[in-house]
């Protein structure tokens, strides 16, 4: 009887070292602010700057016509990139602006924080952020000689990033988004696109870890550009590679663009080995804090 009592209570106390009586916030979900395209919950410290460059570059052709990806170097031979700058207003607020060659678009983003994971009685099952840009395409106009607007540039993201880390292996995202484009190429085209992005991420060892995401949109899907070509739901896979302050993210999608835009709203690339692109993201975080603190 004695030795049933003291099992249970030996049981209890690994029970309660397991599940901790207070929340405790749950940390490192994703490598990264980015999955591959899709943003993660994962935001930048107080004082601490993101030098973010994003390399996309052209479809891989893998056809005769093209000996088989050989001509063109599998894509290499020409590429979209981004650079951006993210620095952590507070723990919670992440602000930053970026510009792609695609368009000629410069944009302008913030990230908040609004729950935060944790582990113990009473815990948050999830961690949700709100993530916003708005995108500035600086294209010449093709008809100079109408009246054009400033406001014609202008394009919106409204998004909600919701994740949980399940244990250390794998970790999901479900982000619902909205995009709205003042200015689309036609009247039949619509100017507010909704979509889903759905991501996971699993490790493979401590520095390693593998990505995947795939963005459907739920209304407009048979929209299509001025020349009639149709747009397609943007997917991606790759690899997140952590070495010291660096992480390189490696990866494979069917789509061009490097901010919500384009990828969500305007992925003209349909998923095929022709199509696919290779690409990179490489982060670079400096750390603006006085020594000492």
């Amino acid at each position: 009887m004695a030795n049933n009592l003291f099992a249970q209570e030996d049981l209890l106390k690994m029970m309660e070292e397991e599940t901790p009586t207070k929340p405790t916030p749950v940390f490192a979900s994703f490598k990264s602010t980015r999955l591959v395209n899709l943003h993660t919950n994962e935001q930048m410290k107080a004082k601490h700057l993101d030098f973010r460059i994003q390399h996309r570059f052209q479809p891989m052709q893998i056809d005769k016509e093209n000996v088989y990806g050989l001509y063109n170097m599998f894509g290499v031979d020409g590429a979209v990139m981004r650079l951006g700058f993210e620095y952590g207003v507070t723990d919670k607020l992440m602000m930053g602006f970026g510009r792609s060659n695609l368009g000629k678009t410069y944009d302008l983003m913030a990230k908040y924080k609004i729950l935060q994971q944790t582990r113990g009685k009473k815990s948050m099952p999830i961690s949700v952020n709100y993530f916003g840009n708005i995108g500035i395409n600086t294209l010449e106009f093709a008809d100079k000689t109408r009246n054009n607007f400033f406001t014609s540039r202008l394009s919106f993201v409204n998004q909600l990033i919701i994740t949980r880390k399940f244990n250390d292996y794998v970790s999901v995202a479900i982000t619902p988004t909205m995009v709205h484009q003042n200015l689309v190429e036609t009247k039949a085209q619509s100017h507010d696109i909704y979509a889903i992005g759905l991501g996971a991420s699993v490790k493979i060892s401590r520095s390693a870890r593998f990505n995947f995401e795939y963005i459907p949109r739920l209304n407009a899907r048979d929209d299509k550009k001025l020349d009639g070509t149709q747009y397609y739901d943007a997917f991606a896979f790759g690899l997140d590679v952590e070495t010291g302050g660096h992480v390189f993210q490696l990866h494979f999608t069917n789509g061009a663009g490097l901010i919500e835009q384009q990828f969500i709203s305007q992925n003209a690339n349909k998923l095929s080995l022709n199509t696919l692109r290779f690409g990179f993201n490489l982060s670079r975080v400096f750390s603006l804090e006085k020594e000492g603190k």
